[in-house]
């Protein structure tokens, strides 16, 4: 009770997954790369951190990641991150034109105060909001 009370109530960001890209295409493989939106509704900055999603096509799991969003989203503001998906040639194989996919996940994030940032340091509190975006992708023929 002593640690609640010291502690304000903040809002986690808001997540929206908006445009994705095609980036490189090998003989491996593609990498699709999706931005994230993160939206702020708090009085102070909140780091981001940790960045944990899957990606699937037509319901089967394709690709999982965990990377670091490298992103902080100020005040009352909003921020977007860059999340590249790696389809193997193997993962893909048979799929072509227009495929729907699912992307989910979730993000990391720390409270502004310094007893959060010791709790989130120390694992006890590792405060986290969620993202998922459903469409069509289309990978040519």
């Amino acid at each position: 009770m002593a640690i609640g009370a010291g502690c304000s109530t903040v809002s986690s960001p808001r997540l929206s997954v908006g445009d994705a890209s095609l980036g490189e295409v090998t003989d491996e493989g593609r990498v699709v790369v999706f931005e994230i939106e993160a939206a702020n509704r708090n009085e102070r900055e909140l780091p981001l951190r940790e960045v944990r999603y899957r990606f699937s096509l037509e319901g089967r799991e394709v690709f999982r990641g965990v990377r670091s969003s490298e992103a902080s989203v100020r005040r009352f503001g909003t921020q977007t991150f860059r999340l590249p998906v790696v389809l193997r040639a193997e993962d893909i194989e048979g799929l072509q034109g227009r495929v729907r996919y699912t992307l989910r996940g979730e993000v990391t994030y720390i409270a502004p105060g310094a007893l959060a940032e010791t709790l989130f340091d120390t694992g006890v509190s590792r405060p986290k909001t969620s993202f998922s975006d459903e469409g069509v992708l289309d990978l040519g023929g």
